[in-house]
């Protein structure tokens, strides 16, 4: 049994490797932000979205992604009044969804490693500052080799989407599920969405191609144990 469990998931997993999945995504971001689709060392293609409005949200989809690709957005603030994270994610293909503050993320502060990244880069990135793909892909090549330099992106309490109570500089932002929570990176111990700070800006935050476990390998093997108790049962 043990055996035929681990060909199915084997054979699920090859599946979703080779899988090119459609993800539609609605996010905002605070104060701008574009968004790639990449390698673990960098970006491949151009920009798929971008945007510098903190006041909308926006709706895209992406095609072709693999479960070895990563989502990544790029981001900088104007360390004015507030900055933040909020998305939803929805696996088309393989019909999952996932939020900002789900444990597949990880956000890469740049700007706490700027010379070490490029000894050419100032030491203090500027506020409103978008880095190019260039600059991002530098900092994505470095992280490879450095990846510790990936941490959890921050959160704070009651900092969701709710739309009843909602503390947040933005309030409810339609599209996007209630769950879900603003996340940035932090340099200290307080709010890291409020007041406005540079929290070792430029960041890129990233998610993988399949960020939580697919429901089809549970319930592959669940109908392969059915199928065999209905034959057991038979004999």
């Amino acid at each position: 049994m043990q055996k035929i469990i681990s060909l199915v998931a084997a054979g699920l997993a090859i599946s979703s490797a080779e899988a090119q999945d459609t993800w539609q995504i609605t996010m905002t971001v605070d104060n701008q932000y574009a968004a790639y689709v990449g390698t673990n060392s960098s970006t491949t293609g151009s920009v798929i979205a971008s945007d510098n409005n903190w006041m909308t949200t926006e709706s895209f989809t992406v095609s072709g992604m693999a479960a070895t690709d990563y989502f990544y957005m790029a981001t900088a603030s104007d360390w004015s009044v507030a900055q933040g994270f909020l998305g939803e994610f929805t696996n088309v293909t393989q019909g999952f969804t996932f939020h900002t503050g789900s444990s597949a993320w990880e956000v890469l502060p740049a700007g706490a490693y700027l010379q070490q990244i490029n000894s050419s880069w100032p030491s203090t990135w500027s506020p409103s500052q978008m880095p190019t793909q260039s600059e991002i892909d530098q900092a994505l090549a470095w992280a490879a080799a450095n990846p510790w330099a990936w941490v959890t992106p921050a959160e704070w309490t009651d900092w969701d989407n709710r739309a009843v109570g909602n503390v947040t500089q933005w309030g409810h932002r339609v599209g996007i599920d209630e769950s879900a929570q603003w996340i940035w990176n932090n340099t200290g111990t307080g709010n890291p969405f409020s007041p406005g700070a540079n929290h070792d800006e430029f960041l890129i935050f990233r998610v993988p191609g399949v960020p939580t476990p697919s429901g089809a390998t549970v319930l592959a093997i669940s109908g392969l144990m059915a199928m065999r108790r209905r034959r057991c049962g038979a004999r």
